[in-house]
This record gives structure tokens, C-alpha cells and sequence, in this order.
């Protein structure tokens, strides 16, 4: 009878020790859980860092006519009437 009992009790550790483990909110589970959850964050910070950089350039832009005239210069490589636009390229 106790033998049976020690069985009995070992089998209900080993399974409860399972699904601790392995289960659907197991500790493997709350492990995957975590690195997802840290990659999501690094992503989060460096869109977070974007949007920085890109509301700082429209507060730029908005600000006067020397900001945008840079940016489209640089950009879209506009020039002024009555400039010349010299292009050097590279043979190789």
C-alpha cells in the first residue's frame, strides 16, 4: 500500500513538474515570452529615435526658408535660377 502511494505521489510531482516546465504558461514558455518582448523593445527604441529625428526635421522645416531651401538642395538637388550645377563622375 505504501508503495503504492510513493508511486502515486512521484507520478503527481513528475506531472505537475511537467507542465511547470513545458506547459502553456510554463517557465520554457515565460522564457520565449521575455525575448520577445526585449527584441520588441529594442525595436520600439530605435523607431522611437526615428521619430525623434524626423520631428525635429519638420520643427526644422516649419521653422524658415533656410531649412527648406537646404533640404531640397541636399535631397532632391535642386539648384537656383542662374547657378551652375557641375556633376562629377567617377570613371572607373
Amino acid at each position: 500500500m505504501t508503495r503504492l502511494l510513493l508511486v502515486f505521489f512521484v507520478s503527481a510531482v513528475g506531472y505537475q513538474a511537467y507542465h511547470l516546465y513545458f506547459g502553456e504558461q510554463g517557465i520554457k514558455r515565460q522564457e520565449e515570452l521575455d525575448k520577445q518582448i526585449a527584441y520588441q523593445e529594442r525595436i520600439n527604441l530605435r523607431l522611437k529615435h526615428r521619430n525623434e529625428a524626423l520631428r525635429a526635421q519638420v520643427e526644422d522645416l516649419r521653422g524658415g526658408e533656410d531649412a527648406v531651401e537646404e533640404y531640397v538642395r541636399t535631397e532632391l538637388q535642386y539648384i537656383k535660377e542662374g547657378e551652375v550645377f557641375y556633376r562629377m563622375v567617377n570613371k572607373k
